[in-house]
């Protein structure tokens, strides 16, 4: 489902929702959160979707090693301070050694950005299976389409 897909800007679309705090230090002079924040909003989503889709204590496992591999962010529309944001995360592909999260920020029901990362499960002699058990849970948070009507 690429970025530009309109279902991406859908909160709906998401199967993990993380609620996101903006912060003072955010904003810029005319009251807009700034494009390095957003990044920030992204990667807490990622990182706290992931722990809701694969639990706790995935990053502490001698077989699982998982590393951005690529990371891209669309900015659609301003968001302001102060304010409450959602990121909805969920996933768009399940390979062998690696998976794409797809993510969505949206603030007052608008999407200000999407973003897409191909995470890598890597050791020292490169990349790796993913866990059966990881990529069963992956698979079950895959982004929603829209219902046929």
């Amino acid at each position: 489902m690429p970025k530009n897909d309109p279902i991406r800007r859908q909160a709906s679309t998401y199967p993990v929702v993380v609620p996101i705090l903006s912060r003072f230090g955010d904003m810029d002079t005319l009251g807009h959160i700034n494009n390095i924040a957003i990044a920030q909003y992204f990667e807490e989503a990622r990182v706290s979707g992931l722990r809701q889709m694969l639990g706790g204590d995935h990053a502490w496992r001698d077989d699982v090693r998982v590393v951005i591999a690529r990371l891209t962010v669309d900015y659609l529309h301003e968001a302001t301070y102060p304010g409450t944001l959602e990121a909805g995360v969920g996933v768009l592909r399940v390979g062998n050694s690696s998976f794409t999260l797809g993510l969505g920020l949206f603030q007052n029901a608008v999407c200000v950005a999407v973003s897409d990362a191909v995470m890598v499960n890597a050791h020292a002699g490169g990349s790796v299976r993913l866990p059966e058990q990881f990529r069963s849970r992956l698979s079950e948070r895959l982004l929603r389409r829209a219902s046929s009507d």
